[in-house]
């Protein structure tokens, strides 16, 4: 009898480790980029809010930057093009970055744990969405099916775009 649940409760685990790791290694760059992002907003008082508003402006001056077409000419290959166009917004975002920061962390408080985590996850969220839909990430990458159902829908790429602002106006105050 003893042996029995011991086998019960040794399948349910062993079932539950399954699901639990299949769920993970499903979103695991959403996990790594929300860590890194956290750990980025210990950085400085404002860091995951000029970080978020760094991500709009820099995207603004992706889209209406002259030379995209040429830069991207340049790439020969998927890769290349990718990866140009993720330099380039990069690029794009690194001066709006450090511009707000100097105005936002003299203006804000040190955000608690909640409110760190929920912005970390959505300006996660707002680059995997950027990496769908702008970068076209996925002709060279294969990401795993549940992260294609939440990202790969056209319709669901406006929800994805202003989610950090909904954030920023929900927990930031």
């Amino acid at each position: 009898m003893i042996d029995q649940y011991a086998l019960q409760i040794s399948t349910l685990a062993t079932t539950a480790a399954s699901h639990s790791w299949a769920l993970v290694s499903n979103f695991l760059i959403l996990l790594v980029l929300t860590v890194l992002f956290i750990l980025f907003s210990y950085r400085s008082r404002g860091g995951i809010l000029s970080l978020i508003l760094g991500f709009y402006v820099g995207y603004a001056l992706y889209l209406v930057f002259p030379y995209t077409s040429m830069v991207l000419g340049f790439g020969t290959t998927p890769l290349l093009k990718a990866i140009l166009s993720v330099l380039m917004y990069l690029v794009a975002c690194v001066i709006p970055f450090l511009f707000v920061e100097r105005i936002v962390s003299g203006g804000y408080g040190v955000l608690s744990v909640l409110p760190r985590f929920g912005l970390s996850f959505l300006a996660a969220t707002f680059l995997l969405a950027l990496a769908y839909h702008v970068f076209h990430v996925s002709n060279i990458y294969t990401f795993p099916e549940p992260m294609n159902t939440l990202f790969a829908p056209d319709q669901y790429f406006f929800l994805w775009f202003i989610a950090p602002l909904v954030g920023l106006l929900l927990l930031v105050h």
